[in-house]
């Protein structure tokens, strides 16, 4: 091959960049130990006997097995099922491939290839070129060229067809194992006669000169050194020209070979678990195995997805390392409750109850001669280290373990907190109860300080920068001491947060810390932080202000940071509230203590932060905390409606009609902690907002009705970075008859129907009572005029006839009788002046039609030139019920008097319109019009025109309008409807009707 430019050199050092860059990496550093490391069990749903591991580009991790294809979504284990109608050529799965364009080659056991494109599946077999026997694995190299190893020999895919390789090519042997492409584009290959290559562009290949087993695997280091892992021999460097050949070689058979980002090497075995090797020179290969916790120690594939995590296949299970912020110290095997302090530089302190103290320094551990219990542990700013327990008082300085002090009391106690004051004096607090203080040798015993709750203790001491000492108690309360004198602060002053377990002095006042919450003191003002019930804020042991004013909290969910900038922002709960929360996902045992030992955060001096739990203790770097840069792929994978899985394809999907309960199923491929992946979705057309779903990965609705939809969701990774396009899927409900828009129409159309057909009723029903109130009045009219023929008239016309007779027998020549007939003669015009009302009464109307009723009207009121009256009539002439008439004609009658008497108009035009639908009078004229303020009130004081004419229409169910203005005429219209106007029930009328309905 000759030797390796350095060209080649940088390339490969470049490829391992751009690996670390693009997301996460495992530390190199941290043993395997302290790795955050997840198993999934045949148990917990895991397939068994895994043979190969890919990632599509998706997201999905896929997992090959003896029975079967698989995949993972971080959660959930899913059997893949091909396509309805379709199947898989055979069930035992041997190699894996992801492409880059989204697809996953399949190679199987008995001679066979498919590919899998979403819903599409393609096969692949001797019909296309393929050669019998099993297919070892997959590479694609630097021309996108696809090759597959397999029992009968390497083969490429070109054209849609494989093609084995011809003597040309002088590829060695019969067999291919295994396939790999490096860094510079140079393709290796194993078979039974040893190991070969192919240079970039080349055409022959050309054979490595090494004794070598049966190989594996193949991987390049970030060196550029040739790996091979031997079924039968070893895990070790190749030795090729011009190549490194690292000397470090782990001695055992071997099917899985990996270089992780940062450059370790990763082998699995067969047999004997898990290996791996940072890559020093003198560093030694780390094992982990069944007993550590791995599934299985038989394992076989591994992987590193495109978050940096690790993923290992094995016989029983699967198993998973990423990195972890949260770092496990490594305590004896049962040790529990600590009490933790730092000492002189990285150095941290750890007594439990049940070991002795130990030493924790630079990964390493070292027992000191102090046995437990210890329940208290302070370092006093001169750097002495006080240790209390129920055997006494110790302390350790520059490394020297000085005899205890024993407590002040006499029966068994545990000491709950140690501080140590500017004038040299230590203040205990021991459950007995009781405070106490130690100065020059003596101990004094401070009781029942005033303001505090009889019998108790301090749970946490504190000194403060001037000289006070701060006591934190049960019961919401703390109290400052100095110089004898005592000040108690509680809920009157805001404190609310139960049992104060933790006091930290800050740069802007003191943190208080306790079982419902978090507070803060500035002067003598306290701020507390409301913390529900599930709140990350709550049963706070724990507190560590940094340099760059960011908080740390051991609190009952996990440990909190609150960043600098949003410490204001969560005391007000608002939106802008962020903070991180490390819990047991992040490998956080256990809880932190509540009563003793406290406090359970400290600050070592190198900056790094430890944390004490029931359980164990864990150290967090704060400046190397790793974050998830990458927004996880979404997918929707699934859709049922009423029960029944309905599959997914690529165009709008068509739900049945009355679809009433939908479940989608989502997942977003973020598998470094899937547990942390948040949701939010949306189905368009039903949603109005955004729906937060939290970790579910199902949505639910519920009798959504029929339309067109399409569901969205968007999901954050574990670092709260969201991948804002998401996935989407269109569907549409078919309606029932009933939801159709044809069906609304038709009871539109029917509702309309009967809202008119009662509508007719209703006015049928007005017109008759109309009808019936006119013939009462025209019966009461004909009564009126009878009873005045038949007494009034009958009578003045027998008064009038016994005055003709006085008359005549005065003679003609009598002095009164001139005078007689005088008044007899104005008595018998009275008379016919009588008898013309009382016709009246009795036939109505009885000059002729309206027009001409109104014509004869102008005539009488055209007095000279200066005045001109006109009658039109528009449509055809219809009977008009009598005391209609005469009503229309008086209000027309006062219409034309108002403006001949008031308006001074000069021209009036009547216009009368007769129809099916309608009788209407219009009256106008040129005069001065109405005042708009006469016109609103109805009339002016003592004029009763306006009035009378409302009351005219009102009696006959008439619409009245009048619109005058000034200068402007006035124009007085009356409306009648036909079925009131016309005579009904009659011949003529029902004819007319039925043209008029036709």
């Amino acid at each position: 091959m000759g030797r390796l430019h350095g060209g080649r050199v940088v390339l490969v050092v470049l490829f391992w960049l751009a690996l670390v860059q693009a997301a996460g990496a495992i530390d190199v550093h941290r043993p395997l130990a302290q790795l955050h490391h997840t198993a999934w069990r045949v148990q917990d749903g895991a397939p068994g006997q895994i043979t190969a591991l890919a990632q599509t580009t998706d997201g999905y991790l896929w997992l090959a097995t003896q029975i079967g294809l698989y995949r993972f979504d971080g959660v959930q284990f899913e059997r893949y099922e091909p396509p309805a109608g379709e199947a898989l050529p055979a069930t035992s799965v041997s190699a894996l491939h992801a492409s880059p364009d989204g697809g996953l080659w399949v190679g199987f056991r008995y001679g066979a290839v498919s590919r899998i494109d979403g819903s599409r599946l393609s096969h692949y077999g001797q019909a296309q070129g393929l050669p019998s026997g099993t297919v070892f694995s997959f590479a694609r190299d630097a021309d996108g060229r696809l090759w597959a190893a397999t029992f009968t020999g390497l083969v490429y895919l070109q054209g849609g067809r494989w093609h084995a390789l011809g003597p040309r090519w002088r590829y060695p042997g019969r067999q291919a194992r295994t396939v790999f492409v490096d860094a510079e584009g140079t393709l290796w290959v194993a078979s039974e006669q040893g190991v070969a290559y192919l240079p970039r562009g080349g055409t022959q290949f050309q054979r490595v000169q090494a004794r070598v087993g049966r190989i594996s695997q193949i991987a390049q280091g970030p060196d550029g050194a040739i790996w091979i892992a031997e079924a039968d021999g070893a895990v070790r460097a190749l030795p090729v020209p011009g190549r490194p050949t690292p000397a470090r070689t782990l001695p055992l058979a071997s099917a899985g070979l990996l270089f992780d980002r940062d450059g370790a090497l990763w082998a699995t075995t067969l047999g004997d678990g898990l290996y791996r090797w940072t890559g020093e020179a003198a560093s030694p290969f780390e094992g982990f195995r069944q007993r550590e916790g791995l599934t299985s120690d038989y394992a076989l594939p591994l992987l590193e997805d495109r978050e940096g995590t690790l993923w290992i296949g094995s016989s029983r299970g699967l198993d998973r390392f990423r990195h972890a912020n949260v770092v496990l110290a490594p305590l004896p095997d049962g040790a529990h409750d600590f009490a933790i302090v730092a000492e002189e530089g990285a150095a941290v302190l750890v007594g439990s109850r049940n070991r002795p103290l130990l030493r924790l320094k630079g990964g390493r551990q070292e027992t000191l001669p102090l046995a437990p219990p210890l329940t208290a542990a302070y370092r006093d700013p001169t750097g002495r280290v006080w240790l209390g327990g129920p055997k006494g008082i110790w302390t350790l300085h520059d490394g020297t373990l000085a005899p205890g002090v024993p407590l002040p009391v006499s029966r068994y106690s545990g000491v709950q907190a140690i501080t140590r004051t500017s004038d040299g004096s230590v203040w205990v607090s021991l459950n007995t109860p009781g405070l106490h203080r130690l100065q020059d040798g003596r101990w004094t015993h401070l009781r029942d300080l005033p303001g505090t709750r009889e019998g108790s203790s301090p749970l946490t001491l504190l000194p403060g920068a001037d000289g006070r000492v701060w006591m934190g108690f049960a019961h919401n309360q703390i109290a400052s001491m100095r110089e004898g004198r005592l000040q108690v602060f509680g809920l009157p002053q805001g404190l609310d947060v139960g049992n104060v377990s933790a006091l930290q002095q800050g740069r802007a006042g003191l943190w208080i810390g306790g079982e419902r919450g978090l507070a803060r003191m500035r002067g003598d003002r306290i701020q507390t932080l409301r913390a529900q019930a599930d709140s990350p804020f709550r049963g706070i042991s724990g507190i560590v202000e940094t340099a760059n004013g960011d908080l740390w909290l051991n609190g009952a969910r996990g440990i909190v940071r609150i960043p600098a900038a949003s410490i204001e922002a969560v005391f007000a709960g608002t939106s802008a509230a962020a903070y991180d929360l490390f819990d047991f996902l992040d490998g956080l045992p256990g809880v932190p203590a509540q009563f003793r030992p406290i406090p359970t955060a400290l600050q070592a001096g190198d900056g790094r932060l430890w944390f004490a739990t029931t359980s164990g203790v864990v150290m967090i770097d704060p400046d190397r905390i790793q974050r998830n840069p990458l927004p996880p792929p979404v997918s929707i994978h699934s859709l049922s409606v009423d029960g029944r899985p309905h599959r997914l394809e690529a165009g709008p999907l068509r739900l049945p009609a009355g679809a009433r309960n939908l479940q989608i199923g989502y997942a977003a491929l973020s598998l470094a902690i899937p547990e942390r992946v948040r949701f939010r979705y949306r189905l368009e057309g039903y949603d109005q907002e955004w729906q937060e779903a939290g970790t579910r990965r199902v949505a639910y609705y519920t009798n959504p009705g029929p339309g067109d939809y399409v569901f969205r969701v968007l999901a954050a990774n574990n670092d709260g970075v969201w991948n804002e396009t998401g996935a989407r899927i269109a569907f549409s409900i078919a309606p029932r008859y009933y939801q159709t828009t044809w069906f609304a129409a038709s009871c539109v159309t029917a509702a309309t129907a009967l809202l008119w057909v009662a509508y007719l009723l209703r006015l049928r029903r007005v017109s008759r009572q109309i009808h019936d109130r006119l013939q009462e009045r025209h019966r009461e009219r004909e009564r009126i005029a009878r009873e005045l023929h038949d007494t009034l008239l009958q009578s003045v016309q027998g008064l009038i006839l016994r005055f003709h007779a006085v008359a005549r027998s005065l003679g003609p020549g009598a002095p009164a009788r001139d005078a007689l007939d005088a008044v007899l003669e104005r008595a018998d015009d009275v008379m016919v002046e009588a008898r013309d009302r009382v016709l009246d009464l009795r036939a109505t109307a009885r000059g002729g039609c309206l027009a001409d009723m109104f014509a004869r009207m102008a005539a009488e009121l055209e007095a000279g030139p200066e005045l001109s009256i006109r009658v039109s009539e528009e449509g055809n002439r219809m009977p008009i019920d009598p005391i209609v008439q005469d009503e229309l004609l008086q209000i027309g009658r006062e219409a034309m008097l108002n403006a001949c008497r008031h308006a001074r108009a000069r021209h009036i035009g009547i216009a009368i319109e007769q129809n099916a639908a309608y009788l209407a009078v219009s009256v106008h004229d040129d005069g001065r019009g109405i005042d708009p303020d006469v016109l609103d009130r109805g009339g002016r004081e003592g004029h009763w025109g306006l009035a009378g004419m409302r009351e005219r229409a009102a009696r006959i169910g008439a619409r009245l309008d009048i619109a005058s203005g000034p200068g402007e005429g006035t124009r007085v219209e009356v409306q009648v409807p036909a079925a009131v106007a016309y005579r009904p029930r009659t011949a003529w009328w029902r004819r007319r009707m039925g043209r008029h309905r036709a």
